[in-house]
């Protein structure tokens, strides 16, 4: 088991045992699970797991568009650029259709 520094419900450190320091009022040390990451929060004497949000059809839609940059636009004088970036407009369309 670890320990985790806490403030209300964020986890601001991870120690191992022993390694505890003097904290001011309103910081607390808590057990904690070895798989504790400062990503997770302390609710309710607990620890809850941090879920990475699912991107939406806008995010993905500007992952894609982040794609097309100057030197992508100088390998459309190719064919295997035009198909590039063909392919990449219909997945941004099918991303746009979701909205």
């Amino acid at each position: 088991m670890k320990r985790a520094l806490i403030q209300g419900t964020r986890i601001c450190d991870i120690v191992d045992p022993g390694n505890e320091f003097l904290v001011a009022p309103g910081l607390q040390w808590v057990d904690i699970a070895d798989d504790t990451t400062q990503q997770d929060t302390y609710e309710n004497g607990a620890v809850v797991k941090y879920v990475a949000p699912v991107p939406g059809p806008l995010d993905v839609i500007r992952e894609l568009e982040a794609q097309i940059t100057p030197r992508r636009i100088r390998e459309m004088a190719t064919p295997e650029g035009q198909q590039w970036m063909l392919d990449l407009e219909a997945q941004i369309a099918v991303e746009r259709a979701k909205l």
